[in-house]
């Protein structure tokens, strides 16, 4: 490969490099990776992605189609523009301090055929690569999808779920070789690198004003999955078109994986009124939907919530959420719902609990019943009015079900909307996160999984569970609503397992499934009670492999929690407690008992950091362990 210009902050011009002519590399600022850009010999812009001169995507097409002209056809790249950030800032989730550090281009690229120019960015981080297109114009634009692909190595294995609707898909691995043409997939979807030697994740971030992206397989030797977007065959803009970031993330283990901030990075930053707004609080609470009986109304009678934020309050939770239903069944002589939630938030603040309302997005029928929806702006707008009058925290949003374009303006306005009104917002039957809460901050969580609700009617396997923290949550925070410790809904799994998914799921506002009255018959009642819902360190502990099992370690302040999920084969794990400081701790350690699912071994020791546990895992298994320092 001949560079015919010195490489200056990690942009170089190239020429004769694979068949490229007339392109550009970019490198991270760590300079292991290499991201090359280029016109192949039928004038197709190219891209591929090198990390230690080891092929990540090998070469793959770019391009937009805007107003009927395939604009990454036919092309010639200009001089690009190049920048270099690093900065940090706080963030919430796996993690309280971000950085975004990369190298950045903007390519100038004129296409022949019609003299139109536009812009493709680029930003190349240690961890991955984000491009975008940014296509000029005025007046109506028509978009009708892109050629944008991604051309894996030969061997990769291919984590990938098939729901591309609200994503609530099991995840299943499969040689990328032996993807059947036209599996469509819900981003992201993770490959593992032949030879041990790495993980690649492809997803898109800033997802405004377009269409969601699902991936294609193209089928066949190629490997290649190319950019879909099912739910609309065009969309409309208007004026200048900014697709969102096409994202690579890769990661040479599964801690890099899980730790990365690219797509939080690639999204603006809040507006100054939403920066650290008082009004925006992680937290835990309750849910009655799950643990009650589909089809009946009875856990959401008025008369029972009370109840439920006292256990709430019990605990050390922040919120409750009242789901479907309230307004609907809520009346009682002189008093309507808006009145009667005006009491319920009262009574709650007084025990320190903020209310969550759920409410369906469109007008129609949940369960027999006609709903109103928040699809009317100026119905939405009037919801969020009477709820923030009547003292409620937050909103839970159902049944989107879409990518669409005009649904993802609904997103976005719904956000808008609640910021005025200082309502926290959570997105379910949703699609996948893309970055969207660093610049609303209010979005505290979105669903876009198959959770724990899919155990009131069938089973998550195993496999699922241990998947999860390397796939979908990559994406971001996740509404999974975990951990029954119920016995005739564990559908193989343990009470070990179980906890562990509340420690190893991310989500800033977390609902916890079941009864507290059930958590409060077992061992595990003082360590839910500790869990927070925020963390300040994630580690992904040595042995953990998607699917099979997932460790993890997590530090809020000074305390400590492990969590392990176990897949479908019961192992010995060695845990090794380096991840600690030289000192001494207290601990508390859930360990699954052999010979039964709905019950935990539990054992109180201290411990010293850079010990080894022994521990034992059930098929469908798992452990929790949470340490404190010992204060001397």
């Amino acid at each position: 490969m001949m560079l015919v210009e010195v490489a200056i902050a990690g942009v170089c011009m190239l020429a004769g490099a694979g068949g490229m002519s007339q392109g550009m590399v970019v490198k991270s600022p760590d300079g292991r990776l290499a991201m090359w850009v280029g016109v192949d010999g039928d004038g197709q812009l190219t891209y591929w992605l090198d990390r230690e001169e080891r092929t990540v995507i090998a070469p793959s097409p770019l391009g937009v189609t805007v107003d009927g002209v395939a604009l990454g056809q036919g092309v010639a790249p200009g001089r690009p523009e190049r920048w270099a950030v690093d900065e940090t800032y706080l963030c919430r989730g796996v993690h309280s301090k971000a950085r975004n550090h990369f190298n950045g281009v903007k390519l100038p690229v004129a296409h022949k055929p019609s003299g139109r120019t536009y812009t493709l960015e680029v930003r190349v981080f240690d961890d991955g690569v984000g491009l975008r297109y940014v296509v000029p114009g005025e007046g109506k634009r028509i978009v009708a999808g892109e050629d944008t692909a991604f051309l894996l190595p030969a061997k990769c294995g291919v984590w990938y779920q098939t729901n591309t609707k609200n994503y609530e898909g099991i995840h299943e691995g499969a040689a990328v070789e032996a993807l059947k043409q036209d599996t469509f997939m819900g981003p992201p979807v993770v490959a593992e690198l032949p030879k041990d030697s790495g993980y690649v994740a492809l997803t898109e971030a800033a997802l405004f004003d377009y269409s969601g992206m699902t991936l294609r397989a193209v089928g066949g030797p190629s490997r290649r999955l190319a950019a879909a977007f099912e739910d609309d065959r065009e969309w409309e803009l208007e004026g200048t078109v900014v697709s969102p970031w096409r994202v690579i993330i890769v990661a040479s283990d599964l801690n890099g994986l899980v730790n990365t901030d690219i797509l939080s990075n690639l999204n603006e930053p809040p507006a100054a009124e939403l920066d650290h707004a008082d009004w925006i609080r992680p937290g835990r609470g309750f849910w009655h939907w799950w643990s009650g009986t589909m089809g009946n109304w009875d856990s959401v009678a008025y008369d029972r919530q009370a109840g439920w934020v006292d256990h709430a309050a019990s605990f050390g939770f922040e919120y409750y959420l009242v789901d479907a239903g309230w307004e609907e069944t809520w009346t009682k002589p002189g008093k309507g719902k808006w009145a009667l939630l005006r009491e319920l938030t009262t009574y709650a603040s007084g025990k320190k609990v903020g209310i969550w309302v759920w409410k369906r997005w469109k007008t129609g029928r949940t369960e027999g019943i006609e709903m109103e929806g928040l699809d009317d702006p100026a119905s939405r707008r009037e919801f969020f009015r009477r709820c923030k009058e009547a003292g409620v925290a937050g909103v839970k949003i159902d049944y989107m079900d879409s990518e669409a374009k005009a649904m993802v303006d609904f997103y976005t306005d719904v956000l808008k909307d609640a910021a005025v009104a200082q309502l926290m917002i959570d997105f379910h039957g949703a699609n996948k996160p893309t970055g969207e809460p660093r610049r609303y901050p209010h979005e505290m969580t979105r669903e876009g999984v198959r959770g724990l609700e899919y155990n009131k009617w069938s089973a998550l396997p195993p496999a699922h569970y241990a998947s999860l923290p390397f796939t979908r949550f990559v994406a971001g925070h996740g509404d999974f609503t975990p951990c029954t410790l119920n016995p005739e809904m564990l559908k193989g799994t343990t009470f070990a397992m179980q906890v562990a998914t509340a420690i190893c799921y991310t989500s800033p506002v977390m609902f916890y499934a079941d009864k507290p009255e059930v958590y409060l018959k077992t061992q595990a009642v003082d360590v839910l009670k500790a869990i927070p819902s925020v963390w300040d360190e994630t580690i992904v502990l040595p042995g953990s492999k998607i699917g099979k099992l997932a460790a993890i370690a997590r530090r809020n302040g000074e305390r400590w929690l492990v969590g392990i999920i176990n897949g479908a084969a019961a192992r010995s794990y060695s845990l090794d407690l380096t991840f600690l400081s030289r000192r001494e701790y207290s601990s508390v350690q859930l360990a699954d008992n052999p010979q039964r699912p709905d019950d935990l071994v539990r054992t109180d020791a201290v411990v010293r950091g850079g010990a080894t546990l022994t521990v034992p895992l059930n098929a469908g298994g798992g452990f929790v362990a949470a340490f404190e320092p010992v204060k001397r």
